[in-house]
């Protein structure tokens, strides 16, 4: 384990949170400050296989067959002449992403659609047999989740906490909705970290837990066998995957599952949120992350350093990663020089980010800093001794793969780098996201720059300047 953490660091990788659970026993319990155990992190794709979950429960209950088509459950949303392939697509199709699309959707692509996104993906061409070709595409899991409400007249959200959360002992699972009041399916999931390995462990002991049977025994068999053998994501643009390369080599895909070295299937969401399942080794694994899209140095240190070492007989060691997990934290800004004080106001030249005002309050320990733009005003407490923690609706969708939820809980921290120049960390603590906005003082205009430490699309929010207002 030593090993791992060392290269973790060492490579720069922004690990929030580990979990190693064997044996039915948590083994290792890692988290990075500021982040806690006790802390929500959203899931993003490895939310696909709770709703995969939530799929088996409506198969077993005898409302939902997987050669059931699509089309014959929303037929006020097909458009006016579907075509065969659209016909032809059923729910295993679904399941392991072989629609027949040429492209796939990411959560990115709807996430600010006001109208029904079971429509839009009815809409999107089908020039393939379904069946055949693999898309990745959260469009698929969100049409699942629509449906099973359709067939269970619950919400996929109400009916895993009500089935798993509820009698595993979760805390209260979040989901976000769609406009139609479908839960998300591809994504949105937030959650302890707990809570993934919980998920894990379920589907470890066959649908088990303590006794009672949660899910079907079938299905958890079924749901992580490699369906398509060598599927391969492709590559992401923020809003649509492109079809993979012929020939691409890949992991095997089950049922909203990736099959993992070592015999094993995961969970996985962009960004290093990966629920990892290990039959041979009875063990479960748990990240949460902020590594880039396509940044794949997280999972293969699992497979070089971890899985290795299960097992395996050590002597001593204990007390040295005992004081290694006990120093884990992400780098702070320095503690700074002395800067500014009092109240500053600027009106912002036009610009992309609709952002019309901006202005500082500045005491010795505090920073208000305040946001006007489109959506209205946005303020975040920035602490210039120690990071400050509050809720926010500061607009930032398009540096966080397209999310803007009404609010979200930041913790935020400043210093002056220079006489003139003030660094901010925005941290949205239950994300992947950390935002550093740098602000450039001159006597009568501010240059501000925002950047984010992942993203799948942009990193770097267009330069705004502004003039002080007297």
């Amino acid at each position: 384990m030593q090993d791992f953490l060392q290269a973790i660091a060492a490579g720069g990788i922004e690990l929030h949170g580990f979990l190693l659970v064997r044996g039915g026993a948590v083994v290792v319990e890692a988290f990075w400050r500021p982040y806690t155990a006790d802390r929500p992190h959203m899931q993003h794709s490895a939310t696909k296989s709770w709703t995969a979950a939530a799929v088996g429960l409506a198969i077993d209950h005898g409302r939902l067959k997987r050669d059931d088509k699509i089309a014959t459950f929303f037929p006020e949303h097909l458009p006016p002449q579907p075509s065969a392939n659209l016909l032809a697509m059923s729910v295993r199709d679904l399941l392991t992403m072989r629609t027949g699309h040429a492209a796939g959707l990411s959560g990115g692509a709807w996430r600010g659609r006001r109208d029904s996104w079971v429509r839009a993906f009815l809409a999107e061409p089908v020039p393939h047999a379904p069946g055949e070709r693999f898309i990745y595409s959260s469009g698929s899991s969100y049409v699942l989740s629509a449906l099973v409400t359709r067939v269970m007249g619950e919400t996929v959200h109400e009916l895993l906490n009500r089935h798993i959360g509820r009698p595993m002992g979760m805390s209260p699972l979040l989901w976000d909705g769609s406009p139609e009041g479908y839960s998300t399916g591809g994504n949105g999931l937030t959650c302890l970290a707990e809570d993934m390995a919980k998920f894990g462990l379920l589907h470890l002991q066959g649908g088990v837990w303590q006794g009672a049977r949660l899910l079907p025994a079938w299905w958890v068999h079924e749901a992580t066998q490699p369906h398509v053998p060598h599927a391969s994501l492709g590559s992401m643009d923020g809003r649509r995957y492109a079809a993979p390369t012929a020939g691409a080599a890949g992991p095997g895909y089950g049922y909203h599952w990736w099959m993992t070295p070592f015999g094993g299937y995961r969970a996985s969401g962009i960004f290093g949120q990966h629920c990892i399942v290990l039959p041979e080794h009875d063990t479960v694994i748990v990240m949460t992350a902020a590594v880039r899209p396509g940044d794949g140095r997280l999972l293969d240190l699992i497979w070089r350093h971890v899985v290795p070492a299960l097992g395996r007989e050590t002597t001593g060691g204990d007390a040295a990663l005992a004081d290694t997990l006990a120093t884990l934290a992400l780098p702070e800004l320095p503690a700074g020089v002395a800067g500014l004080m009092g109240s500053l106001q600027y009106k912002m030249a036009p610009n992309a980010a609709g952002v019309r005002r901006v202005s500082f309050d500045f005491t010795e320990e505090n920073c208000a800093f305040n946001l006007v733009d489109e959506r209205g005003a946005h303020q975040i407490d920035v602490g210039l001794r120690a990071a400050r923690e509050s809720e926010t609706t500061m607009t930032g969708h398009t540096l966080h793969h397209e999310y803007q939820p009404q609010q979200m809980r930041v913790l935020a921290r400043g210093a002056w780098l220079e006489a003139n120049r003030f660094c901010m960390t925005w941290r949205f603590i239950e994300t992947a996201f950390c935002d550093t906005v740098t602000c450039l003082f001159t006597a009568d205009t501010l240059t501000m720059t925002r950047r984010v430490n992942t993203n799948a699309g942009v990193m770097e929010m267009p330069e705004l300047v502004g003039e002080r207002i007297p």
